[in-house]
This record gives C-alpha cells, structure tokens and sequence, in this order.
C-alpha cells in the first residue's frame, strides 16, 4: 500500500546553509587552544553528530581536562561569534523551496546536531523560522545522529508516523539516522561538507533546486 508523504525534515549545517566549513574554522581554533593536532582528527566523521558526542570521544582520545559540558559551551560561544561575524546566507533553492513545501501543505521540520540556540539564531538571522512548524535539537535526545532519535522525536512533534517523512540530509551520520528511523532520505551532495558517503539515501541530488514536488512524491 502507498504511504503519502506527509512532512519534510530538513537538517541544518550543510542543507540550510553552507555553515560546515565556519563549524570546522571556530572547532580549529579550540582543537589549537587544546593542543589537538587537527591532522590527527578525522574531522570528516564528526560531521552530521552531536556535539557531545564529539567532545567526549575528543576528551577520552586526548586526556582533555575539560568536562564536556564546559567543552560544548566553549564550542556554541566559538561558533555563535563566527556565525555572527560571517555572511551566509540560505543554500541556493533553500527558499524557495520551503516556500514551496509550505504552499502545497506539507509539514516542515528541522532535526539538527546543533545545539539550539543555534538553531535559533540561524532561524531568526535568515528569517526562516516562519517555515518550519517544528525544530529539534540533540540537545532533545539522549543519542544523537547517526542514532535515529533525532528524527523519530522531530516526527512525533510534527505529529506523523516516520514513513511518512522525507530527510534532506549531506552528511553519512544523518543519512544512517534517517533510514535507521525509517523514513526516506535525499542525499545532498554538499562538496563542503567533505567527501560524505551518502549512497544509503534513497535519491542524491547535486543542488537543493533539483528536490520538487515531484521528486518527493516519487519517494511514496
């Protein structure tokens, strides 16, 4: 039986906007303050994952003298004050499409590995928060990417079954969170977003103006 789709869950970092390379300046800086040689971190793999799950595999392989509260906290300062001092705008077609998405009734999450308040001030900045019905954070779960928490609980808030949904993901983490959660995925291939293996998405596509209607429908 063909299950409708009902939502679309957008990630953030990568799909909203083109922020991976400002994570991975402001995340240098702190790996340098640290002594973390960044050429021994294989940053690549924590794109698309919480940020506590990076700092607590960063503090047991480096012996950091940081809990990783005060670690993440550093972090979300760093990143803020980048974002806050950068130009960037929405991915190309991001606004479009949503507009999109929104005029044909479907309903719009967002489900990040970045923290919330960061979720915020991108949403407000760029003035998107109007499109999304729902937004959520890792903060909101106890495992996140590529662990499907994150999606399943975005779902529930969206109020609809997971096969009812359809991922925008760039990263391998949140495409394995996406299928794990049982919901269809677009793979988009991001070349910021370092070399990421999406072949377990449903569909790639190059640029976020090749996702339609269409396309999502044809995922049904």
């Amino acid at each position: 039986m063909k299950i409708l789709i009902k939502a679309v869950i957008f990630d953030m970092d990568g799909v909203i906007i083109d922020s991976e390379p400002l994570h991975y300046e402001a995340n240098k800086e702190i790996f340098s303050s640290l002594g973390i040689p960044v050429q021994d971190v294989p940053y690549s793999n924590y794109i698309g994952v919480s940020n506590e799950e990076m700092w607590q595999d960063l503090k047991n392989t480096f012996s950091l003298p940081y809990s990783v509260n005060e670690l993440v906290e550093r972090q979300n300062n760093e990143t803020i004050k980048h974002f806050k001092k950068s130009s960037l705008k929405p991915i190309d077609g991001i606004v479009e499409l949503l507009s999109t998405l929104k005029n044909n009734n479907f309903k719009i999450g967002l489900a990040s590995s970045s923290p919330k308040v960061l979720i915020e001030e991108v949403l407000s900045s760029l003035n998107l928060d109007k499109y999304f019905d729902v937004y959520a954070s890792a903060d909101h779960v106890a495992y996140g990417k590529p662990k499907p928490d994150l999606f399943i609980y975005t779902a529930g808030l969206l109020q609809v079954r997971p096969k009812e949904c359809v991922v925008i993901e760039d990263s391998k983490n949140g495409v394995k969170a996406a299928k794990a959660a049982g919901m269809k995925c677009i793979g988009f291939v991001n070349p910021n977003s370092m070399n990421q293996d999406l072949s377990l998405a449903d569909v790639t596509v190059k640029s976020i103006k090749d996702i339609t209607i269409d396309l999502i429908k044809s995922l049904e």
